[in-house]
């Protein structure tokens, strides 16, 4: 089962991670899952020393404190140094998705409709790459927004996508 499959479509990841951080997630979704989190997304970034891998983690309900992230930061650990996925030295950080999570997975797509989100292209489109308006729908091609900018609702292909996140607004 590839990362973010689960039961169901709709936890298909549709916006793409680079193949350390997919290999990452493959092998410890499992093992986060049994011990009652989710695992919202994973980041890898090589560094010219030392790489940086980060795992967004957070409860199904909502809610991680820093107190679950400390008991399953050892436990992660372990997996990552049994099944040494990763080349070279590298820094794990394990931290919550925090108030502007990264949708990543077409249920989280699907959970954000009608809230403001961000979403970056990896090429231009409408000769911009940044987004940000409320999302009206998902289909499992992509995503129709209310851009703020152009007040235009844009279609944007998930292959398009090169990160998207909800976009709490302060009042």
């Amino acid at each position: 089962m590839a990362f973010g499959e689960g039961p169901g479509l709709s936890a298909v990841m549709v916006v793409q991670v680079n193949a350390v951080a997919r290999k990452v997630a493959e092998l410890i979704e499992p093992h986060i899952e049994r011990q009652g989190f989710e695992l919202i997304g994973v980041e890898f970034r090589r560094g010219t020393r030392q790489s940086l891998l980060r795992l967004l983690v957070d409860r199904p309900a909502g809610g991680i404190s820093l107190d679950d992230l400390e008991q399953l930061s050892p436990l992660v650990g372990d997996l990552l140094d049994v099944y040494d996925p990763i080349e070279g030295r590298y820094t794990l950080e394990m931290a919550s998705p925090g108030i502007n999570r990264p949708l990543m997975r077409l249920k989280d797509f699907k959970e954000y409709v009608g809230r403001r989100i961000k979403v970056r292209t990896r090429e231009a489109h409408a000769g911009r790459k940044n987004f940000i308006g409320v999302l009206a729908s998902v289909t499992a091609e992509g995503i129709e927004l209310d851009d703020d900018v152009s007040g235009a609702r844009e279609v944007i292909g998930f292959g398009e996508i090169q990160g998207a996140n909800y976009e709490h607004q302060f009042d």
